[in-house]
């Protein structure tokens, strides 16, 4: 999900790169991983044309806040890159909003979101070609907080974007979902095979560096796909439900603060890997 844009990544970027150069090494916060850089932009192609340097100057106290103390740190990056990616989701739930309500009463009802009746449907009601799940009513209703049939702007926020939504209820239909898709047999739960070739690649990949990502390896990452699934089936039965796999629904889908987190350790890395050059 490019959820930080490049625009707003290269400030980020400069702007950090002006903090640590004024800064001795020993002032450099340690970053425990290195993360793949999303830009392909250098910092100097951007320069001339939106003169970064007065930009810099004017949004480096909206992020130097917590604490005030003439440096960045990692938390204050992150929350200001989350701030930047929340107010463009809501911006994009607005926009979408105005095109669906269709009577123009601030709300969205279900009918106004159905799928285009072009679709062509399978007897089981599924659409062809195309995953149903964002259509079905069960998303829009678990999205629905009030219970009154209609979504408001923050209930539509939350449907466009359950993974970020602190409702418990989409949380509960993202697993839902992921029973649904995940479960090969139709029998309503994961075994371990479906959860070891779907799931825990998706759980491995959140958390890189606890597992071995060697496929030379296979025993030890079977070994460690059996320990979390026997973790999670909290009834022994041998499978996972949906209200089980809650404990890793934030890992499957991952929320925005996550990428945030991400992006701002990704800059601070490039930076503090070109000081090192430097010096």
């Amino acid at each position: 999900m490019g959820r930080i844009s490049i625009f707003v990544c290269t400030i980020a970027v400069i702007f950090i790169f002006f903090l640590l150069s004024r800064s001795s090494n020993n002032n450099h916060r340690p970053i425990h991983r290195r993360l793949r850089s999303n830009s392909t932009h250098s910092a100097e192609s951007y320069d001339d044309k939106f003169n970064l340097t007065n930009r810099i100057v004017r949004l480096f106290p909206e992020i130097d806040v917590d604490p005030t103390d003439w440096f960045v740190s990692l938390h204050e990056l992150t929350q200001w890159n989350l701030q930047q990616a929340q107010r463009e989701f809501l911006h994009r739930s607005q926009r979408e909003m105005v095109i669906h309500d269709k009577n123009h009463d601030g709300f969205v009802s279900f009918s106004e979101y159905a799928p285009p009746s072009t679709w062509f449907h399978h007897a089981d009601g599924d659409s062809f070609g195309y995953d149903t799940s964002w259509w079905k009513e069960e998303h829009f209703n678990a999205s629905d907080i009030d219970g009154n049939g209609l979504l408001n702007l923050t209930e539509f926020n939350d449907f466009l974007h359950p993974a970020d939504s602190k409702n418990p209820k989409l949380r509960q239909w993202l697993c839902k979902a992921e029973v649904r898709e995940r479960d090969m047999d139709r029998d309503g739960k994961v075994n371990f095979k479906e959860f070891f070739h779907g799931l825990f690649d998706l759980v491995r990949n959140y958390d890189e560096g606890c597992y071995n990502d060697s496929r030379h390896f296979d025993d030890s990452m079977d070994a460690s796909a059996r320990v979390l699934f026997s973790q999670l089936d909290k009834d022994g039965d041998g499978y996972l439900s949906d209200i089980e796999l809650l404990p890793i629904i934030g890992k499957l889908h991952p929320s925005g603060h996550h990428y945030a987190k991400q992006q701002a350790e990704d800059i601070i890395s490039q930076k503090l890997t070109k000081m090192d050059v430097l010096h």
